[in-house]
């Protein structure tokens, strides 16, 4: 007997044809999907190089300051992407997935 592949299930908001939220119905409509965790692997990985691509980690210096900390929200679509969560999100962001990136502390010679 095949072992059933492993999935997490995640519960989030259907969204219109066109893509767009917004009042109405089919804009609120709340889904449960399984996705396998593969591929939530996967789509992590992705979504990460991109912020890698974006995020310069080593320039982050203004004037006497450096960046300490960067902190994102993103959301899991019921396809498995993860999609950063921009502005005029609102409270959505309250369901969706944080993380905050720590500069390593240097290291003493």
């Amino acid at each position: 007997m095949e072992q059933p592949e492993p999935t997490l299930m995640v519960v989030t908001v259907a969204t219109k044809p066109s893509g767009l939220r917004g009042p109405g119905e089919e804009a609120r409509k709340i889904i449960e999907q399984g996705i396998p965790l593969d591929k939530l692997q996967q789509s992590f990985a992705r979504f990460l190089q991109s912020l890698q691509k974006i995020v310069n980690v080593e320039q982050a210096r203004v004037g006497d300051f450096v960046l300490d900390e960067i902190t994102f929200s993103a959301e899991v679509g019921a396809d498995g992407e993860f999609k950063l969560l921009g502005a005029g999100v609102g409270v959505s962001a309250n369901s969706g997935v944080s993380f905050t990136l720590r500069r390593q502390p240097a290291k003493e010679k």
